[in-house]
C-alpha cells in the first residue's frame, strides 16, 4: 500500500475543507454587514436630506464603569482655605457661590468668541487653589444661554455633566470674570463590572428616531459622560450618558442619551442657591 500516495490525499482534502470553511465565514460576515449597514447609512442620509447637520461621528465601542459618591460636606469644611473672595454655601452644603475680590480678565466675548490664552487663564485659575478640588475639573463647554464656562468633575476620564459637581465661572457684561459657583460629588469608587455602551453615533440616532431633533438643527460633538441615576440620603450612584449640545430655531440646548439603555432621558435637576429661589418667589 502506497502509504505516501494515501498521505498527500488526506493533506489535500484537509486544506480543501479549510479552504471552503474560511469562504463560507467570509461570506456570512458579508451578509452581516449588508444586512446592518444600510439602516444605519440611511438614517444618516436622511438627517443630512433634511438639514440636520452633523459632527464626525464614530462606530467605538467602549466599556464604562457605573460610580459611586458617599455623602460628604467637603465644600463646607474646606472654604476657609480659600482666600480673596467672599462665599456662601447652601444650607444643604451642595453649592458654594462666590464672588472674586480680583476679576480674572480675558480678552474675548461670547459674540466673537474666546482666544486659547482666555481658555489657559481660566485653566489656571482652577487649579491655583483658588477653587477646591479645582485639579478634578475640566473645561466642558461654554453655556451661551447662561454666559458662563463650565468645568465639569472628571471621574475615569468621563465628565460628570449633570450639574452635580460642576464649576461655573459666569461672564460678565464689562467683559470679567467676577463669580463662580461650585458643586461637588466627591471622590467617586467604580461599582461592579464595566457595561458595553452605545456608541455616538447609535446615540444621535436614538434622538433622531424619537423626534428629538428636527431640520434644519445642528447636532455638536457628543460628549460621554457620567450623570446622577440614583441618589440616596448616604450615596449617590452616576452612570454613563450621551451629552449632546444641538442648535436650532429655539438656540442651543443640551438633550440625554442613556448610554446602555439607549433611551432619551429628561434634563437633570441642578442645585440652586435657595437664597436665589426665596428671590424669584418675591
Amino acid at each position: 500500500m502506497d502509504f505516501k500516495k494515501i498521505e498527500n490525499i488526506f493533506l489535500m482534502t484537509f486544506m480543501l475543507l479549510n479552504i471552503y470553511l474560511l469562504i463560507s465565514f467570509l461570506n456570512r460576515s458579508d451578509l452581516q454587514s449588508a444586512s446592518t449597514a444600510p439602516d444605519q447609512v440611511n438614517l444618516m442620509r436622511e438627517m443630512e436630506q433634511i438639514g440636520i447637520d452633523l459632527p464626525n461621528l464614530t462606530e467605538e465601542y467602549r466599556e464604562v464603569y457605573y460610580v459611586q459618591a458617599d455623602r460628604n460636606n467637603l465644600l463646607e469644611e474646606n472654604i476657609d482655605q480659600l482666600e480673596n473672595q467672599a462665599g456662601s454655601i447652601a444650607q444643604d452644603g451642595s453649592l458654594y457661590t462666590s464672588i472674586l475680590s480680583d476679576p480674572i480678565e480675558i480678552e474675548g466675548n461670547p459674540d466673537d468668541g474666546f482666544t486659547a490664552a482666555d481658555y489657559d487663564v481660566l485653566d489656571e485659575f482652577i487649579t491655583s487653589g483658588a477653587v477646591l478640588f479645582g485639579s478634578e475639573y475640566a473645561f466642558l463647554r461654554f453655556d451661551n444661554s447662561e454666559n458662563r464656562f463650565v468645568y465639569a468633575q472628571i471621574v475615569e476620564g468621563i465628565p460628570v455633566a449633570d450639574g452635580t459637581s460642576e464649576i461655573s465661572l459666569f461672564y460678565g457684561g464689562d467683559g470679567n470674570i467676577i463669580s463662580y459657583q461650585q458643586s461637588y460629588a466627591g471622590p467617586m469608587t467604580t461599582q461592579g463590572s464595566p457595561m458595553e455602551i452605545i456608541t455616538d453615533r447609535q446615540a444621535v440616532e436614538v434622538l433622531f428616531q424619537n423626534n428629538a431633533i428636527s431640520s434644519n438643527t445642528t447636532v455638536r460633538q457628543p460628549i460621554l459622560s457620567y450623570q446622577r441615576t440614583l441618589h440616596l440620603e448616604d450615596l449617590s450612584m452616576y452612570g454613563p450618558i450621551w451629552y449632546i449640545p444641538v442648535v436650532d430655531a429655539g438656540g442651543e440646548r443640551v438633550l440625554r442619551v442613556d448610554a446602555i439603555e439607549r433611551t432619551i432621558i429628561t434634563e437633570p435637576v441642578i442645585p440652586v442657591d435657595p437664597e436665589e429661589l426665596d428671590d424669584s418667589e418675591d
